[in-house]
């Protein structure tokens, strides 16, 4: 079973996310999010190469799919961990700018 960190960035990004969704469709909503949210980390801690590769942002950054939103994460065989690294709006164009951006790790 893999561990399962989720950066500062994407902490940042979930809080975001909910207080929005709070905000606009209610707290039930918001809560149903997060509790998905939840799930699919538990889901990437048994399976972290679940999600399919994205070669094109980086070594070994794969992503998982909370409808409308991406969960981008970076898994390694060799360290056992899985770094979620952003979670952004499916519509929002995704690049390596984007991750550099905001990258950091805190385990």
């Amino acid at each position: 079973m893999a561990r399962v960190v989720v950066t500062p960035s994407a902490d940042a990004d979930t809080a975001e996310i909910i207080a929005d969704l709070e905000a606009k469709a209610g707290f039930v909503v918001a809560a149903r999010y997060n509790a998905s949210f939840e799930r699919l980390y538990d889901i990437l801690a048994d399976f972290p190469g679940a999600g399919p590769p994205r070669p094109t942002l980086g070594a070994h950054i794969r992503i998982g799919v909370v409808l409308p939103y991406i969960v981008i994460y970076s898994h390694t065989e060799t360290d056992g961990v899985v770094r979620v690294l952003r979670i952004v709006h499916g519509s929002r164009r995704i690049s390596g700018k984007l991750l550099r951006r905001g990258a950091g790790a805190s385990e």
